[in-house]
Formats: structure tokens, sequence, C-alpha cells
């Protein structure tokens, strides 16, 4: 074999590891992109489904406080390490409703008694702070004489008594405690009421 044909095998072989090289580098940046972005799903998931999420409020009960069609943050983990605080506002599944929250006001903490004197929330035999807007309340429902909360029930009120399903109804009741979600502590929208829930 010529040195002039030798040189032209070596300088094709070459040529082919070189392309070689270079779409196994293409290679090796889709696999890694590939990986970037699967990674980013499933962390994106693990968020949404075990840390934060968006909400929206639906109907009139919490009114003073939350609108209709507000756009809330409930976050998953408050309760984690922390125990539900009264009058935190919580989101509610209530069993056998897959997507839908019930947002409302915790006002009885299990073991509790709570009861309405003179048209005034009562807990423990101590009205409830004044500036809690459900602290007056016109319909007492099961109200009607104390409710004493079991070791794993919350007592829940809409801020808007007048029209708010809440515990002091029988088909509402009180709540579980599996049955608390989260708190909600963000309002996104709308814009210029955005802000840290109270």
């Amino acid at each position: 074999m010529s040195k002039k044909n030798k040189n032209s095998i070596e300088y094709l072989l070459k040529g082919e590891l070189e392309e070689k090289k270079k779409s196994s580098k293409k290679v090796r940046k889709i696999l890694n992109y590939s990986l970037v972005i699967l990674a980013a799903a499933v962390l994106g998931y693990a968020f949404y489904a075990f840390f934060f999420c968006t909400v929206f409020m639906t109907g009139p009960s919490m009114e003073g406080t939350l609108q209709h069609n507000d756009e809330l943050i409930l976050c998953k983990c408050s309760y984690m390490f922390s125990d539900v605080e009264r009058y935190d506002i919580v989101a509610i599944q209530r069993f056998g409703s897959n997507e839908y929250y019930d947002i409302k006001r915790v006002i009885g903490l299990p073991g509790d008694t709570i009861s309405i004197v003179g048209g005034i929330l009562v807990v423990n035999g101590q009205q409830v702070d004044d500036d809690i807007p459900c602290k007056y309340v016109d319909q007492m429902g099961r109200l009607n004489r104390p409710v004493k909360l079991g070791d794993d029930e919350y007592f829940v009120l809409g801020d808007n008594t007048e029209h708010s399903e809440d515990s002091r109804f029988v088909n509402f009741g009180n709540v579980q405690a599996n049955e608390i979600k989260g708190k909600i502590i963000y309002r996104i929208l709308p814009k210029e009421k955005s802000g840290k829930i109270k």
C-alpha cells in the first residue's frame, strides 16, 4: 500500500472517529437534557402533591376575609410539624369528595366545648377574640346547646356566618383531623388584595 493511500485511509478513519465522538456527545447532551426535564417534572409533581397547591374560594361563606373566586395558596405541609391552631383558615376535604375543598376558620380544637351565649361565640367558657369575624352568630344550629369535641375533632365556621354551611349544622358537623388538608397561607388573586392570609 502506498504512503498516499495509507494517509487517505488514516484520514478517513480519523474523520469517522470524530463523527462518532460528535454523535456520542449529541446523544449524551440529549440524555442530560431529558434527565433534567424528568427530574424537574418529578420535583414539580412532588412539590404540588405534598407541599403547596393553588385552590379557589367558592361561595360567600368566608366573605369579610375571602371572596368568591379568590385564588389561594394551600400549604399542605403546615401540619406535618405543628398542630392546627385556633383561628387558622384551613382547607377541608370531606370523605368522598375528590377535588373539592371547603375553606373555613378553625374555632374549636380537640376537647373544646363550643357554645353561643347572647349571640356571641364562646369556647371553653371564654368569648372568642374580638377581631375574629365570626364572633357574632345569629343562626345557632347545633349550638342551641354546648358542643363538646372529641379527641380528633375540630369545629369550623365560615367568617360570614349568615351564609355559611359549617360545623353548626348536622349535615356538615365536626371535622375529623384527617379531613384537614392544610392551611390557607396566601391570596394570589385578585392582585389588589394579594398577600398573606391571617
